[in-house]
Order: C-alpha cells, then sequence, then structure tokens
C-alpha cells in the first residue's frame, strides 16, 4: 500500500473517533509515558503542539511545566523544510502558525539545540511493532533526528499500529511506541 493511501485512510479513521475519546485516550498514554525512565531522566522534552486528531500533547506539556522539567515545541520554515525547537513557558508562548498549529513565538522564546534535548516525543500518522514510522510527508522529523543522540519515543492510538509500512532509508525508526493498552519496545535496551 502506498504511503499516501495509508496516510489518508490513517487520518479519516482516527477523525472518527470522538474529541471526549481522543482526550481520555492521550491521557492514558501519556499516563504510560510518564512510567518510563526515558521520561523520568529527562530535563528537556521536546513535543509537538497537537492537530485536532492528533494525541493532545496539551496534556504533556502541562505535566512538563508542573514537574519543572524544560518543554521545547518546534517551529517549522515550509520553505527550507527545516525545524527548530524553542523552549515555552507556558501556553501563552504561542501563536497560531502554519496549517493553523500553535508554534512558539520566536522573539519570547529560547532556541534550544538538538543536542541539549534529552527526549523527543515523534509524531506519526501510523507505526509498526519493529519501529516503523509514516509521517506527515514533509520529512521534517527525518531530517532533524539526523544525528541526534537522545532519546525517542511515539505517542499512538492503538489504530494507528498497522503490519507494514513502506519505508526508506532515511526514515527514523521509532524505539518506543507507546498507546492506550501497551508500551512497544521496539530495540531491546529500551526500557
Amino acid at each position: 500500500m502506498e504511503k499516501k493511501h495509508i496516510r489518508t485512510s490513517m487520518i479519516k479513521n482516527i477523525k472518527e473517533l470522538s474529541k471526549l475519546d481522543r482526550d481520555k485516550r492521550s491521557k492514558q498514554i501519556i499516563d504510560q509515558l510518564m512510567e518510563l525512565d526515558v521520561w523520568k531522566n529527562a530535563d528537556i522534552v521536546a513535543t509537538t503542539m497537537p492537530m485536532e486528531h492528533e494525541i493532545n500533547t496539551n496534556y504533556l506539556i502541562q505535566s512538563c511545566l508542573m514537574l519543572n522539567k524544560t518543554v521545547v515545541v518546534p517551529k517549522c520554515n515550509h520553505k527550507t523544510r527545516e525545524m527548530q525547537f524553542f523552549k515555552i513557558k507556558s501556553f501563552s508562548d504561542l501563536q497560531v502558525g502554519y496549517f493553523g498549529i500553535q508554534e512558539p513565538i520566536e522573539d519570547r522564546c529560547e532556541k534550544i539545540s538538538k543536542e541539549n534535548i534529552d527526549l523527543i516525543v515523534v509524531p506519526g500518522v501510523a507505526y509498526t511493532i519493529k519501529g516503523d514510522r509514516l509521517g506527515y510527508g514533509g520529512g521534517f522529523y527525518d531530517r532533524y533526528l539526523e544525528n541526534y543522540n537522545g532519546d525517542l519515543v511515539s505517542l499512538a492510538y492503538e489504530i494507528q499500529i498497522v503490519e507494514t509500512i513502506p519505508t526508506e532509508t532515511h526514515d527514523c525508526s521509532i524505539p518506543i511506541i507507546i498507546t492506550e493498552t501497551k508500551t512497544i519496545k521496539t530495540s531491546p535496551d529500551n526500557n
């Protein structure tokens, strides 16, 4: 099956979940993340601002802020297809950006280099239990994660786990995928 078809089909399936159901599942998934050592050991956590159908990472951001973890969110340059992360201290450090997604207000937020980020929560449309990931097609994360040495995790609804995804050599693999019901560790050294 082609990547484009999988993306379209999966996003349609996710959008069929009610907002209440998505929020409930998001909380379950984020609670599971907070039980893992990769979360407990991270001082600087990178996550996305959610689109309507995605895992509601606002819960994750609130947890970071309450626990005095540094939280960074991306600002994407769609012309260069590059992404940078900025530290936010509250939701007031955000404004509506490209595609209606909240992004940091650059002149109010400190830019954080990837060498300083301990844990990156990588978004995606679909995943396999082997750690294959299908993103949204822009390649932002695949490019950003080149030479990144910190921890990676993805948060996904159970329905986003599929048998196979067409992959290419530049596609990044995800070592830990967390759903409502389980934590999938695709690499034996993750705990």
